[in-house]
């Protein structure tokens, strides 16, 4: 590394920076404005380069120093150069870290003198307003000098002008080039995000599809299911009502065979009625036999004896055969109306 000392000598300057190669052209490095209206800066510069490429930016515009080497870029523009090694009275303080002390010790001069040039200046102003007021010849000279000075100021603004349109010009195809850009990355972008967005519709129109699949799928299985739950519930009724005429076949024979029972029970009893009526039979029937044999005594006796009582006894035995035969009479009715109950209840 070494330090160069960069200069501009415009007064009438607002701001300077110098900025090239050595900083990437990022206006960094703002001159500072000497008493006598100049304008500079030390900078350290590298030294592994064949050659320091530089420019001005003179409150907001770029110019180039005509009194230091120009070249030109190719494109138009042109630029300050430095050659590397540097011409020494080009450099302020030349080496590493080794002269530190030596470039103090010439910026502690450099602040002495600025002093002394500023106390300078201030006595020649007053001597030149002195002499302005006694010479009307020397204010003559001053105007003609002030007409040069504007003379060259306007060369200079119109080369400041020319560089300024052609770097706005530089400036314009520059921002062609990114709007260019800009709009060829919008329509990559518009392409990819059309890609995405078909890309988008396809998977959602897959996920439907495979949505309605599954639908299709959940609603067959739900008729199936619904089927074969109208089929168990078919069955169960099936079930059912099989198990109730099971149930009522049951208490059908139940009833059949209480029926059954109670017919078989009826009959035994009229049986045991008929056993009964025929043992009447027999008894009123043993009853009558037993009457003829007594009519047969009572006749022999009657026949033995002649008596008196003859009437009372033949009224008595006209009394018993007539009670005897009304007693036959009776059980034979009674033994029709039973054989006639008998017969209806069969029929049933």
């Amino acid at each position: 590394m070494f330090d160069y000392q960069f200069e501009w000598k415009n007064s009438g300057a607002g701001k300077v920076f110098v900025t090239g190669s050595f900083d990437n052209w990022q206006q960094i490095n703002e001159l500072e404005k000497q008493p006598d209206g100049t304008f500079m800066k030390v900078i350290q510069l590298p030294t592994n380069e064949k050659k320091i490429i530089y420019k001005y930016v003179v409150d907001g515009n770029w110019v180039i120093d005509n009194s230091k080497p120009i070249e030109d870029d190719g494109k138009g523009n042109q630029n300050n150069y430095i050659d590397i090694p540097v011409e020494n009275e080009a450099i302020v303080a030349a080496g590493t870290e080794d002269n530190t002390d030596k470039l103090k010790s010439e910026q502690e001069e450099q602040e002495k003198l600025k002093k002394e040039e500023e106390e300078r200046i201030k006595k020649q102003q007053e001597e030149e307003e002195r002499i302005r007021k006694q010479k009307e010849e020397e204010e003559r000279i001053k105007k003609q000098q002030e007409e040069e000075e504007r003379i060259r100021k306007q060369k200079e603004e119109e080369e400041r002008i020319k560089k300024q349109q052609e770097e706005e010009e530089r400036i314009r195809k520059q921002k062609e080039e990114e709007e260019r850009i800009k709009k060829q990355q919008e329509e990559e972008e518009r392409i990819r995000k059309q890609k995405e967005e078909e890309e988008r519709i396809k998977k959602q129109k897959e996920e439907e599809e495979r949505l309605k699949r599954e639908e299709e799928e959940r609603i067959k299985k739900q008729k199936e299911e619904e089927e074969r739950i109208r089929k168990q519930k078919e069955e169960e009724e099936r079930i059912k009502k099989q198990k109730e005429e099971e149930e009522r076949l049951k208490r059908e024979e139940e009833e059949k065979i209480k029926k059954q029972k109670e017919e078989e029970e009826k009959i035994k009893k009229q049986k045991e009625e008929q056993e009964k009526l025929k043992k009447q039979l027999e008894d009123v029937k043993n009853a009558l036999r037993e009457d003829d044999e007594l009519r047969e005594r009572t006749n022999a006796k009657s026949k033995s004896k002649q008596t008196k009582g003859n009437k009372a006894l033949k009224e008595e035995l006209q009394f018993n055969e007539n009670a005897t035969k009304y007693a036959f009479y009776g059980l034979a009715v009674l033994g029709i109306a039973v054989a006639l109950i008998i017969a209806r209840k069969h029929k049933k």
